[in-house]
């Protein structure tokens, strides 16, 4: 394994962390008391979204080889998680928002090192 595939592979894997925090957060923020948004449809619609982007990383993490969905996982995982951001702004939910920028730029940052070519 080279050392571009080694440093694609931890990017996807910090963005699956970040991911799996917002999800921590988006929870904490939908079944806790005094949130502010506790119970509410936003709240949960957040936790969905947040589960949705870190179950597409997580297959995405979870297998080592090319499969034919990984194209459309990943895009799948950066327009939710844009969506998701999106939601936890309009919540004032700074916390779940930096978490899935923070995915979302991951996300991104490994995409464009699986494309760089290394020339030997």
């Amino acid at each position: 394994m080279s050392i571009l595939a080694e440093g694609h592979r931890m990017l996807l894997a910090t963005s699956f962390l970040a991911a799996l925090i917002g999800l921590g957060f988006a929870g904490a923020a939908a079944v806790l008391p005094d949130t502010g948004i506790d119970a509410t449809i936003g709240a949960f619609l957040a936790v969905l979204g947040a589960f949705a982007v870190t179950l597409a990383l997580g297959v995405i993490v979870a297998k080592k080889g090319k499969f034919k969905a990984r194209g459309v996982l990943l895009r799948i995982a950066a327009i939710v998680s844009i969506l998701t951001a999106i939601a936890a702004w309009f919540l004032m939910q700074d916390a779940v928002l930096a978490a899935m920028v923070v995915s979302l730029l991951a996300l991104l940052a490994s995409g464009a090192a699986a494309e760089r070519k290394v020339i030997p």
